[in-house]
């Protein structure tokens, strides 16, 4: 009997609403602490982005992002199983969080005002960069990637790692050199005629679904030719 097998579906599903409502509230948190920061800094410095590279020679900024990463993934191996779920666990949180962050942002803040407004997204290791509707969209597909993953543990039908896992990380490595190849530009010059790479978002993403439903989809298939 499989390990995902002998875990009962109610459990998953409400380990994954105790993971969205830490999400939740942590990513409202961030947001505060982010309009606390920026109250201490020039308009103009935050309107183009050039703060972010003198951040990221502050111990202090590199340090809260480094432990927002182990909160996010300290709650998922709490509430995970196996390398599946608490992964998946993780990805949901960390899409959640990072999507109501900028929720958080624009409802306390009124910031951004335009989901096309350009940020700096993560100083880890060097700062990245794009529009604010790239990371959300990312972080989107992340929460229904996770989605679908727990849901093929939830029908003793695990997503193979063979595909998943590559894919994946494919995924995520395009993305990020998407938000970080004009990194050493903005931070000299700011934002003004930058331009974000959209199409390399959108093989990101292609590569992340095509992977995704070969791996639930194949999982299920060989279950069913051999039930």
């Amino acid at each position: 009997m499989s390990e995902a097998a002998i875990v009962p579906s109610r459990t998953i599903w409400s380990r994954l609403g105790w993971v969205w409502v830490y999400a939740i509230a942590m990513g409202l948190l961030e947001a505060i602490c982010v309009i606390y920061l920026r109250r201490q800094l020039p308009p103009e410095a935050v309107s183009t982005g050039l703060w972010a590279a003198p951040l990221q020679r502050v111990p202090i900024e590199l340090i809260r992002e480094a432990c927002t990463l182990v909160m996010l993934l300290a709650v998922a191996w709490l509430a995970g199983f196996n390398v599946r779920s608490r992964w998946a666990y993780f990805f949901f949180a960390f899409g959640v969080w990072d999507i109501l962050y900028y929720v958080g942002l624009k409802w306390l803040a009124g910031w951004p005002a335009s989901w096309l407004t350009w940020d700096c997204l993560f100083l880890i290791p060097v700062p990245w960069y794009g529009p604010v509707l790239a990371p959300v969209l990312g972080s989107a597909y992340l929460v229904l990637a996770a989605v679908a993953v727990l849901g093929s543990e939830q029908r003793a039908t695990p997503a193979r790692l063979g595909m998943l896992v590559p894919s994946q990380l494919l995924t995520l490595g395009v993305w990020i050199w998407s938000f970080v190849k004009n990194t050493h530009a903005i931070s000299t010059r700011g934002f003004q005629g930058m331009t974000y790479s959209w199409s390399l978002f959108a093989l990101g993403l292609l590569v992340g679904v095509s992977g995704l439903l070969i791996s639930v989809n194949g999982a299920r298939q060989a279950r069913a030719r051999s039930a």
